[in-house]
């Protein structure tokens, strides 16, 4: 079940990972409208798939679940996702993506005292190597900015919005983690489903307000201003939209959903850190460059603390795996038809 759980976390990372990719292929929008883009298209998939459910749904929603989808619509899916792709455009990839990648760190001490997870003083080697990790990257990024034109209120803008994606999915990581164990309604596909209606409910929101009033959230970043007239092109828009819309959230937040029921929360937080390493692989390739030497020291780093993890919650896979994937006498997502 553990093992299970991982490999579902790894896919829903690699398909989060292209996501990184947007605001660079995108520059010449605001990273509030790529925002929209994606998540109307994950709204409207979703609502499609929920479709044979919507009869029997109301009746098995709680208020207090459809709140609960609203806060992760909001916080997990669109802010931040605007905040991430604001980064992106400010800073580049790699920072952006390792400062996320302090996700594994966030959750793991927030979950602590959660059912099925390790005890933190076991986990404490393994944060450091994940920490060093990112501790790597963020001196090598540095050290890299340095020597280009973005200017000192771009990088302070750039990590600060990176701070508050970290801030925003962490969040989100736990209270869908400690709802995907508890929920009886529904199935996590159904779950995943939700999520993405919410969130495209939202999207619909940010796009009445950026789109519909001639907002000023609508122009890009200042130094894509010279290039809007070549590169601002609406069919690549939304091509890219759709492409994120769905594998990027659609396709990941089932993979994750599988993966958060399989997997306790400390280990759901550590087995995130496989978005960020992804992010940097894809960001390598469409840079056409080989990662430099403290990347890859930051590499080897956070994948041997992903590992050791792991180790440390085989022991207790059969029971952690029975007491908290199927919470209700539900199916998980392989009996859903992942």
């Amino acid at each position: 079940m553990i093992r299970t759980g991982v490999l579902l976390g790894a896919a829903a990372g690699a398909c989060w990972g292209l996501v990184f990719l947007s605001p660079l292929v995108l520059s010449a929008f605001s990273a509030l409208e790529i925002a929209a883009g994606r998540f109307l298209v994950y709204g409207a998939v979703s609502l499609v798939c929920l479709l044979p459910f919507v009869r029997t749904l109301p009746e098995r929603l709680t208020a207090s679940d459809v709140r609960l989808l609203l806060l992760l619509g909001a916080c997990g899916n669109v802010a931040f996702f605007a905040l991430l792709a604001a980064s992106i455009q400010k800073v580049g990839i790699a920072p952006a993506s390792l400062i996320v990648g302090l996700v594994p760190v966030v959750v793991t001490v927030w979950g602590r005292h959660d059912h099925g997870a390790v005890p933190l003083r076991q986990l404490a080697w393994p944060l450091v190597l994940i920490f060093a990790g990112v501790a790597c990257i963020n001196l090598d990024v540095l050290g890299s900015i340095s020597a280009t034109p973005n200017n000192l209120i771009d990088v302070v803008l750039g990590l600060t919005f990176a701070f508050a994606a970290l801030a925003s999915w962490s969040l989100f990581a736990v209270l869908n983690a400690r709802a995907l164990k508890s929920v009886t309604g529904v199935s996590s596909q159904q779950w995943s489903y939700l999520t993405g209606l919410a969130s495209g409910l939202w999207a619909l929101v940010l796009a009445g307000v950026i789109w519909g009033g001639g907002s000023s959230a609508a122009e890009p970043h200042a130094d894509v201003l010279e290039k809007i007239v070549v590169h601002r092109d609406g069919q690549v828009f939304w091509l890219v939209s759709g492409g994120i819309g769905i594998a990027g959230s659609l396709v990941a937040n089932a993979l994750w959903n599988g993966a958060s029921r399989r997997l306790p929360l400390t280990l759901t937080g550590q087995v995130f850190v496989f978005e960020p390493l992804f992010a940097l692989f894809y960001g390598f390739v469409y840079e056409a460059r080989a990662p430099r030497v403290l990347e890859m020291v930051a590499i080897a780093l956070m994948i041997s603390g992903v590992l050791w993890t792991i180790r440390k919650h085989a022991p207790r896979n059969t029971s952690v795996g029975e007491a908290s994937v199927l919470p209700g006498g539900l199916t998980g997502p392989g009996g859903s038809g992942y």
